[in-house]
């Protein structure tokens, strides 16, 4: 159970990571007179977080799967 709510710790912490940078960013888009590439860089940042996201909460799902074999 511990290892658990450290895994789940972990992953709070980076989507807290990830809505800080994705905040900060859009402030420099709004503020930014070249904000095609910030926006570029913005959409980039998310997909790539989101991916991240999405491919750590496929490995827990696939660890508590083998756990209960």
């Amino acid at each position: 159970m511990d290892k658990k709510v450290k895994v789940l710790r972990g992953l709070l912490i980076i989507i807290v990571c990830v809505a800080l940078v994705v905040s900060a960013v859009s402030v420099f888009v709004l503020h930014s007179e070249h904000s095609e590439l910030l926006e570029g860089f913005l959409y980039g940042a998310i997909g790539v977080s989101l991916f991240m996201i999405t491919a750590k909460i496929l490995s827990l799902i696939q660890k508590e799967g083998k756990q209960d074999d």
